[in-house]
């Protein structure tokens, strides 16, 4: 068993999201061990109060060689017996290498000069989190379940009490639906007007009210997508991360891109549906009875294809099929009222 743990994954913020489960099955697995974290500081948005953490370490994405230098020398003076590089990328790559630790592992690469064990991958299409969950079977961890951990309290509900408050249609509809309808790469932002079709049907076939989520940078973009829509819709308030987790976790409904509210969805688990284009929906999706997806030329050899092809029947014919499983959910909020916080049903020691 490995007492002083390292594990790094740099970035992005989905990516480090989807990092978390293995954060929590190695303490299971080994519950005296001291679990360090590497990433970008844009970590802190997702890892901030982690439970199963011990240490978060950041390094400077624009510092010179004297950052880089004493970042080095802090994790070596670390004496890390175990280093699981989850990106293996060359930077986190020479990170690994740097800690001098006498066990570093990653899946293969050109950095593989850089570790002393390279773990197979399984050779098919699988989730993420199963992937990695492959570096843990590898030292003999069985893990137990792929949850998300996104630590979020009642001092993150504010935008979302305040919205409740402002749209009473919101708050009281039969239904509350989340779009996320952005991405950073057009090639993988599901065309607007569909989305704005699909609010409309949601609206006038379902009583929904909608919300479309947005963060830095895309209010301009998202208030677009709003103005093809005929039924009214709500934008959503200014929120930091985990204040977007309180206000989707108070949803019944998620439908996007596969971007970082998606990820977030799975980890506050609301039901969602997710589409892909180019990117395969089994390595982003879950792919249980509470989140599914629709991908573009399924059933093809390739199994992928331009998100555009991905049609508004398609979409709602999969929003029909989970409707038994949206009403659960919207009964139980209404029962339950607001949900201030989150569950991490933390495991028995």
């Amino acid at each position: 068993m490995a007492r002083n743990i390292l594990l790094i994954q740099l970035r992005q913020l989905g990516d480090i999201l989807l990092t978390t489960p293995c954060f929590r099955e190695i303490k299971r697995a080994w519950p005296d061990a001291h679990i360090t974290f590497l990433s970008h500081p844009m970590g802190r948005l997702i890892v901030d109060e982690n439970p199963y953490l011990a240490r978060h370490l950041t390094y400077d994405p624009n510092g010179g060689w004297r950052q880089e230098l004493q970042l080095i020398k802090e994790l070596r003076a670390a004496r890390y017996d175990l280093v699981l590089d989850f990106m293996y990328n060359p930077r986190s790559a020479l990170y690994a290498r740097a800690s001098g630790s006498p066990r570093r592992l990653a899946f293969p690469s050109r950095r593989a000069v850089f570790f002393t064990e390279i773990i197979p991958q399984a050779g098919f299409i699988d989730y993420i989190v199963r992937e990695k969950f492959l570096y843990l079977k590898h030292l003999g961890i069985q893990p137990q379940e792929q949850r998300l951990d996104l630590p979020w309290s009642e001092k993150h509900t504010g935008p979302l009490l305040k919205f409740l408050q402002e749209t009473p249609d919101f708050s009281q509809a039969p239904f509350r639906v989340a779009i996320s309808p952005t991405h950073r790469r057009d090639e993988r932002q599901w065309p607007m007007e569909r989305y704005a079709a699909i609010a409309d049907r949601l609206h006038l076939e379902w009583g929904a009210s909608i919300v479309w989520l947005w963060g830095p940078g895309e209010e301009e973009f998202v208030r677009r997508v709003m103005s093809f829509c005929k039924q009214p819709t709500h934008l959503a308030p200014k929120t930091s991360f985990r204040e977007l987790a309180a206000l989707i976790a108070n949803c019944d409904v998620f439908i996007g891109n596969s971007n970082g509210p998606s990820h977030v969805t799975v980890a506050v688990d609301t039901p969602s549906l997710q589409i892909h284009g180019p990117t395969y929906a089994a390595t982003w999706c879950p792919m249980s009875e509470r989140h599914q997806a629709v991908q573009a030329h399924a059933g093809t050899a390739e199994g992928r294809g331009p998100i555009t092809a991905v049609t508004e029947a398609e979409v709602w014919q999969s929003l029909e099929k989970m409707q038994p499983l949206f009403r659960k959910t919207a009964e139980s909020r209404q029962q339950n009222g607001v949900r201030m916080s989150w569950s991490p049903l933390l495991f028995s020691k």
